[in-house]
């Protein structure tokens, strides 16, 4: 039974016609929302009923104001004359107005397509029903420090991350959220069987959101679409997403596999720094976490017990201390994928292959059937390709930390032409360096993203696993 059938209604007279034809609204079911664009497209997210239905609809509606904003922000840059939301002002407003200003280099990097100043917004006007800022949400003291939320995407962060809580006894309450149905079926299937297995297998109930707002920016209808806009404060949009299930299950922190490499950033032709994720990195955790303090009155909070460490550091961890694990690694997103977790052509799998081989696990125990240190697959490695067209490559480190990986798979014993090319183009540069290369990548960085309540139990097993690594 819904609680609310209707979306919600305001008196326009004041606005101009075109104003209150540009209209941004929502509506409450008993298991769901739904995000209201000009009157055309309606966008779900649903959860299982006995997580939504018993929240109070007072903290329904404010965190539909914080959500509703921080999901349709970007049509601001677009819309003439402005936007009339239907919801009161949300507390994060200036935040995810800061998310989206850091945001735009990336888009423009992937698109080349200038977008508006952000300055736009003033001149336009965002309007909305009640200017007052909405209330927080719960009284005080609610949560317990001793649970988690985590977001578990079967990634390698993600799978490490359960590993490393479960091993310090931490309550993790498991959830997948699939915001990829419609845009990739294929590897939603496969996501699915592993869901399955995993939660037959490591008796694990793993609560399934479904969230279809990222569809917001492929709709052909509207006319500024730009399909790059749903990774802006989408990080945000699941953490508000999910303060429902966390407040059910009382549990303070919400836990996502926000590893090192999240922090590094490029600077591209235009002299202009850019993150291939800025809403993963950690200034914005700490931003986002300051906001969330005032939302919830500090009941729950971002944390990621990962972010101080780098890729091939997460895999040799994982590979090494929680290998029962490894058969649910599932990194690639291609829509190329069919009936395996591995497409066998696209960045994503050839890292996920080098850094299995470097810390010298068999990649068969991730999955993988193939070698891909082929000469076919030259271009997917930014160490050798001769462009590097994916943004989450394009920063320094992440060529550097192929160069060490390359040089330890080299260790191990592997063979294939991308060995040989590694060994006469860049062999020497990686032995001259390898001091250096170790001290970065099988490091331990800053671990602010981990709660003082078990830092110092994550970091001893970091140390455990990684500083015999650095020489």
């Amino acid at each position: 039974m819904e609680t609310n059938k209707s979306f919600r209604k305001v008196n326009n007279s004041q606005f101009s016609s075109d104003l209150s034809d540009s209209k941004i609204s929502y509506k409450i079911g008993r298991s769901y929302f739904k995000i209201k664009i000009f009157d055309k497209s309606e966008y779900l997210v649903k959860y299982p009923k006995f997580l939504f239905s018993n929240l109070k609809n007072r903290i329904k509606k404010v965190l539909l104001d914080n959500i509703v904003y921080c999901r349709t922000a970007p049509i601001s840059l677009f819309s003439n004359p402005g936007i009339f939301y239907q919801t009161s002002k949300p507390i994060f407003k200036s935040f995810i107005d800061y998310g989206l200003i850091k945001d735009l280099p990336r888009v423009y990097e992937i698109t080349k397509k200038e977008c508006p100043k952000f300055s736009k917004l003033n001149v336009n006007g965002i309007i909305f029903q009640n200017q007052n800022h909405t209330k927080r949400l719960f009284s005080k003291n609610k949560c317990s420090n001793k649970k988690v939320i985590l977001s578990i995407s079967f990634g390698k962060d993600s799978l490490l991350s359960y590993g490393l809580l479960k091993e310090i006894g931490i309550d993790c309450h498991l959830v997948f959220i699939n915001d990829m149905g419609e845009y990739n079926p294929n590897e939603l299937k496969l996501k699915e069987k592993l869901i399955k297995e995993f939660s037959k297998d490591q008796q694990e109930k793993v609560i399934i959101l479904l969230d279809e707002t990222d569809n917001i920016f492929r709709n052909r209808s509207i006319k500024y679409n730009i399909e790059e806009f749903d990774g802006t404060n989408a990080m945000l949009a699941f953490s508000l997403e999910l303060v429902p299930i966390a407040y059910h299950f009382r549990t303070k922190y919400i836990a996502f596999g926000n590893e090192k490499n999240l922090d590094d950033f490029f600077i591209n032709g235009k002299k202009i720094k850019i993150y291939p994720s800025y809403d993963q990195s950690s200034i914005y955790i700490k931003k986002k976490n300051y906001y969330l303090e005032k939302l919830t009155n500090n009941n729950i909070q971002v944390i990621s017990v990962v972010k101080p460490i780098y890729n091939i550091a997460e895999m040799k961890i994982l590979c090494h201390r929680y290998p029962y694990l490894l058969k649910y690694v599932m990194s690639c997103s291609s829509k190329r994928l069919r009936n395996h977790r591995w497409c066998y052509s696209c960045p994503m799998c050839a890292k996920a292959f080098l850094y299995t081989a470097a810390v010298n696990c068999n990649p068969k125990e991730v999955g993988f059937e193939r070698s891909l240190f082929e000469k076919k697959h030259k271009e997917l490695y930014p160490l050798l390709a001769s462009k590097i067209e994916r943004i989450y490559e394009k920063p320094k480190q992440v060529r550097d930390e192929q160069l060490l990986a390359f040089l330890l798979a080299y260790r191990n014993g592997y063979k294939g032409a991308l060995i040989d090319m590694f060994k006469k183009l860049h062999l020497k540069e990686a032995k001259k360096r390898e001091k250096e290369l170790r001290k970065k990548f099988f490091g331990i960085h800053s671990a602010l993203t981990i709660p003082k309540e078990f830092r110092n139990k994550i970091l001893s097993i970091f140390k455990e696993e990684l500083s015999s690594l650095i020489k």
